[in-house]
């Protein structure tokens, strides 16, 4: 199994169980890449860690039941397949082009009293394009 997978600190304030995690991180990843994920359930599988065909498909039926993932249906040489790509409630659906320097992320907040969650601070300005914007300037 070849390549990699962006999990940002955006998905992880979703509330997701692991395996809905990984799922929506490889769909954003090909999304990111201008391509819906069409790729078979062993393969999304194995970035979830599950053999699982069920578990696989009842993960995507949760993340599209959350309007976190859309799902496109197609037919090829008589057999449905399904496609996928960031939904409308997923922040993932556009891609976040950065200017100047790089982001600084910070884990905890520095303060020990404080139980909030992870923070991130920017100091640098942000466009967000869509997929098809941000392909297009790349040309």
């Amino acid at each position: 199994m070849d390549g990699y997978v962006k999990v940002y600190g955006w998905m992880l304030e979703l509330g997701l169980n692991a395996r809905e995690l990984n799922a929506l991180a490889v769909i954003v990843s090909f999304w990111e890449a201008g391509k819906w994920f069409q790729g078979s359930a062993s393969y999304l599988g194995k970035w979830m860690g599950t053999d699982c065909t069920k578990t696989v498909l009842r993960t995507l039926s949760s993340l599209t039941k959350k309007g976190l993932v859309e799902k496109q249906e197609r037919w090829e040489k008589g057999q449905r397949l399904c496609d996928y790509k960031p939904g409308t409630k997923c922040p993932g659906g556009t891609v976040k082009m950065s200017l100047g320097a790089t982001d600084k992320m910070s884990l905890h907040n520095n303060r020990p009293d404080s139980n909030r969650d992870k923070t991130k601070e920017i100091n640098n300005k942000e466009i967000h394009l869509s997929v098809e914007e941000f392909l297009s300037r790349r040309k």
